[in-house]
């Protein structure tokens, strides 16, 4: 199976999970949600699914109240969260674990935010990526996705979006040696810029 045809495949499921979990449904009941990330500009490799929600005002025990339910799904391995509100992030994340089957567990990383939220947001990059990608940028940001979960090297991808579509870094080599100039201990505040 080929690149786009793979990470087709996997926002198939993707979208059939967050069905199956009714994850948007349950968000937009206090807020509103996105489907950000990789799943969102289908260039998913690794079993992730990233959403980030807004609200007016980001409360813990209303959002655990919303995704009680999912204790009882059997598939649902995970459900936590943790208050990074008075941290850079000024956030709350959740995590759910989700076995697909026995050997596919999918990670679902949501975000709540407050609305009036300034910084970095994978929101605001979702029509951006859209517009300046291609299936020729799509194929190198995959393939190096790919070779980077082989090697068991983890990064986070916006680096990778970063350096295909603004410095036209083809291969794995070639991202690596460009990392090497990066700072990934601060928010990005990237965009592409074609």
């Amino acid at each position: 199976m080929k690149l786009l045809e793979r990470a087709q495949k996997r926002k198939e499921t993707a979208m059939l999970i967050l069905e199956e979990l009714k994850l948007l449904e349950k968000w937009n009941t206090i807020g509103q949600a996105y489907v950000v990330g990789a799943t969102a500009y289908d260039l998913l490799v690794d079993h992730d699914i990233d959403i980030e929600t807004f609200c007016t005002h980001p409360n813990a025990a209303e959002a655990m109240a919303i995704l009680a339910d999912l204790t009882s799904n059997p598939k649902v391995l995970e459900l936590k969260y943790r208050n990074y509100l008075k941290t850079p992030f000024n956030g709350i994340y959740f995590k759910i674990q989700y076995e697909q089957m026995p050997s596919e567990i999918w990670n679902i990383d949501m975000w709540l935010f407050s609305e009036t939220r300034e910084g970095p947001l994978s929101r605001d990059l979702v029509s951006l990526m859209s517009d300046s990608l291609t299936n020729e940028s799509r194929k190198y940001i995959l393939t190096n996705k790919e070779e980077l979960l082989k090697k068991s090297i983890v990064l986070p991808s916006i680096y990778v979006y970063e350096a295909v579509l603004d410095y036209d870094i083809q291969c794995t080599e070639e991202f690596l040696n460009w990392m090497e100039q990066q700072d990934v201990d601060i928010q990005t505040n990237w965009r592409p810029s074609k």
